[in-house]
């Protein structure tokens, strides 16, 4: 993450894009972590027989399945953000061009389920 700019300055530097998709990938990661947790739960009521409960179940494996697939997504886009800004930023169109790419490619990776149902 980022580190102060100037010690004796007082500010700190502000996070960059990649920062922040790091931040939101360990959120997802820790929502998924929770929901799992919760599918659990629900698994355990289910065995005695609580109605409703395999279905709470099922939806919750489905969250902690979408969760962990969006926050490997955000943490590839962070990676594919850093690989842009070391080859010469959004500058560069060769490393821009690379970066639009996987960030296509990324995006066809998102997962499909609502959840609504």
């Amino acid at each position: 993450m980022s580190e102060p700019a100037d010690a004796t300055s007082g500010h700190d530097v502000p996070p960059s894009f990649a920062d922040e998709l790091r931040r939101r990938a360990a959120a997802f990661r820790a929502c998924a972590e929770t929901e799992g947790r919760a599918a659990g739960l629900f698994a355990g009521l289910d065995e005695r027989g609580l109605p409703g409960m395999a279905d709470m179940r099922s939806r919750s494996e489905r969250a902690v399945r979408m969760l962990t697939q969006v926050a490997s997504v955000n943490a590839a886009q962070a990676l594919a953000y850093d690989e842009m800004i070391a080859a010469g930023g959004p500058d560069d169109a060769r490393a821009y061009v690379e970066y639009e790419a996987t960030t296509r490619r990324l995006l066809a990776l998102m997962p499909a389920d609502t959840l609504a149902d």
